[in-house]
């Protein structure tokens, strides 16, 4: 063996260590990539069993509903919400299912890159074996390193031979390495496969059910055609109770802003400190506050909303309706004070809390426990939801208002 083919040897030996220093930063980029992919994977996966669980509830109700004696648009609105559910849940599998295409698609393309380079380091090392095989006889080693010049050179080619000794049982754990690696991401791809074929039978039972609960509201829509008077009328008076609400909330703001000396028109200005923090309290629990009854289902959204069965009557909602079980006890979502109590002309009681420059307003209850200058801490009972006699479930009007700001109550109250 020559120096020269020494050096040759230390050269690829170096060119070799190149090809496993890629193969190990390919197999961290896939590390890091999966690991993304299943932080995503998770989000999507929480969002399936919230969805689930709320179905589960509404399903609850509705089968409350069908017990009940009086007839009314609660169970239409119920239909309406679980189809919405069912929807969200299927979009939401479909998401799942793109993601686990591109997981596998992406571990593919892994597999694919890792089995060239374990086939190329495998290629090289059967060169590198077949090269010493073919030269073993051609030289003495002991005598091509006392043969050298001088001691320098003596002791460098005493290293060649150890370097490329020590190189070839390094080659042989690395190919064995990376072939066990390769084998995990496999058996790995064949799990993200069969969770695929999981989903696409989840998503068409899903759709199935969704078929199943639309011709139910189908049948609800004939049987509520022939109240179409009554529920017009229903509508109308709904509309003309939420603009006297509107307005004395309003007289409310402008009464909290005539107590206090100054010539600032805000809420906020007046505040004393301690009114401040609870307002900037309040302020920080955004999409943090407890719903204002312990089960519930938003039946009912804010802002300016078709009617569900009328499409030519626009209901503007400054709240949400959130259907309830029957006499469900209704609790205030943030600490603050029992600013008024009021019964708006046919309708039931309706408590206004304030909290700093925010109010909360909670419409449609009986059996009050609470009165006017009371304080109020979170989730405290203040009274119950007033159900109608037959019926097995409630339903409570719930506003919030940072001044005559009007807010949604849904992106303040945590996700269930």
């Amino acid at each position: 063996m020559t120096l020269r083919t020494l050096e040759d040897t230390i050269t690829y030996r170096r060119f070799h260590k190149i090809g496993i220093s890629r193969i190990c930063f390919c197999w961290f980029l896939l590390c890091v990539l999966l690991n993304v992919n299943a932080q995503s994977r998770q989000s999507l996966e929480t969002q399936h069993r919230q969805t689930l669980k709320e179905i589960a509830e509404i399903t609850g109700f509705l089968k409350e509903t069908q017990q009940g004696e009086k007839e009314s648009l609660e169970k239409f609105m119920l239909l309406g919400s679980q189809i919405n559910h069912y929807k969200q849940l299927i979009e939401n599998i479909d998401k799942e299912i793109k993601y686990a295409e591109r997981q596998i698609s992406e571990t593919q393309l892994q597999i694919k890159k890792m089995s060239n380079e374990v086939d190329k380091l495998k290629t090289e090392y059967a060169q590198m074996v077949f090269h010493a095989y073919k030269n073993r006889g051609k030289y003495n080693k002991l005598i091509y390193v006392i043969s050298a010049k001088d001691f320098n050179e003596a002791y460098r080619r005493m290293n060649y031979f150890q370097q490329y000794s020590q190189f070839r049982d390094k080659q042989v754990k690395e190919i064995t390495k990376n072939q066990q690696e390769l084998n995990e991401v496999v058996k790995k791809l064949a799990k993200q496969k069969a969770e695929k074929e999981k989903l696409l039978t989840t998503q068409k039972k899903e759709t199935e059910k969704l078929k199943v609960v639309q011709e139910e509201q189908d049948k609800e829509t004939q049987r509520l055609k022939s109240q179409e008077k009554q529920l017009r009328k229903q509508a109308a008076d709904k509309q003309r109770q939420a603009n006297k609400l509107d307005n004395e909330i309003k007289k409310l703001i402008a009464e909290e802003v005539k107590k206090s000396k100054g010539t600032s028109k805000t809420l906020y200005d007046k505040l004393t400190p301690e009114e401040r923090l609870v307002s900037n309290n309040f302020q920080d629990h955004r999409g943090l506050l407890p719903w204002p009854t312990e089960r519930g289902i938003i039946t009912g959204f804010f802002g300016s909303n078709p009617h569900p069965l009328y499409k030519d009557i626009k209901i503007n909602n400054n709240g949400i309706d959130i259907t309830t079980v029957a006499g469900a006890e209704v609790r205030s979502v943030f600490g603050g004070v029992v600013s008024r109590v009021m019964r708006i002309q046919g309708e039931n009681l309706v408590i206004f809390i304030k909290h700093g420059n925010f109010i909360t307003v909670y419409m449609n209850l009986v059996d009050i426990t609470v009165k006017q200058g009371d304080k109020v801490k979170s989730k405290e009972p203040i009274g119950r939801v007033y159900t109608e006699k037959g019926s097995k479930t409630a339903i409570l009007h719930f506003e919030m208002w940072q001044e005559t700001n009007k807010l949604d109550p849904e992106i303040w109250m945590v996700k269930k």
